[in-house]
């Protein structure tokens, strides 16, 4: 009876940190402004492109819910779109599962987060850094 009783809890206990590590981080959850978005191009070090976005009030959201979805809305509400999100530590996961997918990294700062993420691509022998940064506030 003891090892029975043992072994549920063991198995609660894994259960859960198997919920956690397939869920989203709880800071997350909510809605979201998005303030900017910058996304760089660099060709063996040196910076060949760059896009620098900035978003007015309500233009552009992310809602991060507790269902493991992102609902991003563009256009002050006119376009819509349903991902699934996954966090694990301070990576993110959005769209659907590819096992080569490029996370992005949070970096949570009072009501902001920064979203980053970097591909390192080779073309031509040359290898050029793709570094997209989204800055998020409450």
């Amino acid at each position: 009876m003891k090892t029975l009783f043992i072994l549920f809890f063991v198995s609660i206990g894994i259960h859960a940190y198997a919920q956690n590590k397939s869920g989203l981080d709880q800071r997350l959850i909510g809605k979201w402004k998005t303030i900017s978005k910058i996304e760089t191009d660099k060709t063996n070090g040196a910076v060949t492109e760059s896009d620098k976005e900035l978003y007015k009030a309500g233009e552009k959201t992310y809602e991060f819910t507790k269902k493991n979805t992102v609902i991003i809305t563009q256009g002050f509400g006119k376009h819509r779109e349903e991902l699934p999100a996954v966090s694990d530590g301070n990576k993110l996961f959005i769209g659907k599962p590819n096992k080569n997918k490029t996370p992005y990294l949070i970096t949570f700062q009072q009501n902001k987060i920064s979203l980053l993420k970097t591909e390192t691509k080779t073309k031509k022998g040359k290898t050029i850094v793709e570094t997209e940064e989204v800055l998020l506030q409450r």
